[in-house]
């Protein structure tokens, strides 16, 4: 793996090294360009993973990636990635984006914001952590200790634990520059039963390394691995669900999504409404207890203050007690619609209560508890309706007990129908997700890349949650 030491002393690049590589690549540009933006994404990780209780990979991972915006008159828009950082590298993929800018037709109107103008206020965002620098550097030893704790247990271990600190410049023609630095670590247990018939995860995911504790999630999974030995079959059916923050997190990441202005006017959302204004901004859409907010600032769920072409991003509420407040509308989209311009909250912060699980566990006369879920997909955008299956740790619960182990559920059930059927609401914290590989999409950025941005939920129960058949997994 190629270093990119271009900042002595720090993993990624500081604002000045920042400034001077994009500043010699805003140089590169076309004269007759009326708006070009270059951003920097640069990225030191450390991903280890084990399986079998042994160890698997580890990955040094360092990734320094371009991103080239140009504009030409009212023609569309292009933007390029390239990670080739010699000059003639550069220049070519500068050359080739404007050469697409050029070719491509032209627009109704002028998509460049009116927001452009003028001297631009970033969020000030404080995401980085030295501590999870150092752990980056030193590389902390804790596998074999996690790994011993779920053998103790009779059990198997896998897992991963990852660590990242990643910088991004962004300096476009109109002179706005703005540097960001964030660090993010992650560590997950699944613990599985010799048998294979029953496992236990537990992960915990934070912008600080301190703030982790690795013998607590080994020792939560084992545990619930031991309990989950043995499951029996429970019939399928609508049934009340206690969720923790864990299986509340693949349910409700995807909400997010909803908020596109464009698709929810075109009718393709939940958020959709049939008659002018096409939304259903101002109604009720979730129970009132819930309140949804995305805020670069948050220390727990923050993020990078500011798009690719170094527009600022707002503080947004999306849903205020219950009512839609907001939809996200791209800068081109709120041109045209003459509303001011959000991104999608990919990273988003849900209000939650004060009930602890175990709370929840005894007020339940019947019902199931779901430690965690997986293999969500869409199945009617429209609607939200996903499907998934449950796994490490289902459990029936009943006169206020958890009584026994079950199989686990396939279910489909859509998020803006759940949350119009909760009973009870625990501390909103933020949820671990496990690893997911890098993919080629989008330069290796979706959302669905570890690591993911942070989610901030709360367990929860709800009614008549529709698990609607057994599933085999584990």
């Amino acid at each position: 793996m190629i270093r990119h030491h271009i900042s002595p002393g720090s993993p990624v690049f500081t604002p000045e090294r920042g400034r001077e590589l994009a500043s010699k690549i805003l140089r590169m540009a076309s004269p007759d360009a009326n708006f070009v933006a270059v951003t920097l994404i640069h990225t030191a990780q450390q991903i280890t993973r084990f399986a079998n209780n042994r160890l698997l990979t580890t990955d040094d991972g360092d990734d320094l990636i371009v991103k080239f915006h140009t504009e030409f008159g009212r023609k569309k828009d292009v933007s390029i990635q390239t990670n080739q950082l010699d000059d003639s590298g550069l220049l070519a993929a500068v050359r080739r984006a404007e050469a697409l800018a050029r070719l491509l037709p032209g627009a109704a109107i002028n998509l460049t914001p009116p927001q452009k103008t003028g001297a631009f206020t970033y969020i000030p965002v404080d995401l980085w952590r030295e501590g999870t620098v150092n752990a980056l550097t030193t590389r902390p030893m804790i596998i074999p200790d996690m790994i011993d704790i779920v053998r103790s247990a009779g059990c198997i271990a896998a897992g991963f634990v990852g660590l990242m600190a990643r910088a991004s410049f962004v300096l476009n023609t109109d002179g706005q520059e703005n540097y960001y630095r964030e660090t993010d670590c992650e560590c997950t247990v699944t613990a599985r039963t010799p048998d294979g018939r029953a496992s236990g995860w537990h992960g915990q995911a934070n912008r600080a390394w301190d703030k982790i504790d690795p013998h607590l999630i080994a020792t939560t999974a084992a545990q619930v691995a031991q309990r989950a030995a043995n499951p029996s079959a429970l019939e399928p059916g609508r049934r009340t669900a206690i969720l923790s923050p864990a299986a509340v997190v693949q349910l409700v990441r995807l909400v997010t999504q909803a908020l596109d202005a464009n698709k929810t006017h075109h009718g393709m959302t939940p958020l959709a409404y049939k008659k002018p204004p096409h939304s259903k901004i101002g109604q009720r859409v979730m129970d009132a207890r819930i309140s949804i907010w995305s805020d670069p600032a948050d220390p727990d769920g923050g993020y990078r203050p500011d798009f690719f072409e170094g527009l600022p991003e707002p503080k947004m509420t999306w849903v205020e007690n219950g009512f839609l407040r907001n939809l996200a509308f791209d800068p081109e989209y709120g041109i045209q619609q003459g509303n001011a311009y959000a991104g999608l909250p990919w990273s988003f912060h849900m209000t939650g209560g004060t009930t602890p699980v175990e709370e929840m566990i005894k007020s339940c006369e019947e019902g199931i508890y779901v430690n965690r879920v997986s293999g969500i997909e869409m199945m009617h955008e429209p609607s939200g309706l996903l499907t998934g299956v449950t796994r490490d740790g289902c459990f029936y619960v009943k006169h206020g007990k958890i009584e026994r182990p079950v199989k686990n559920f396939r279910f489909t059930e859509s998020p803006f129908f759940f949350l119009n059927k909760l009973v009870s609401l625990g501390v909103s914290a933020r949820a671990a997700f496990g690893y997911t590989p890098p993919s080629q999409i989008e330069g290796g950025f979706r959302e669905t890349n570890w690591p993911r941005r942070p989610i901030i939920v709360p367990p929860m129960m709800v009614q008549d949650f529709n698990f609607n058949a057994l599933a085999d997994a584990v």
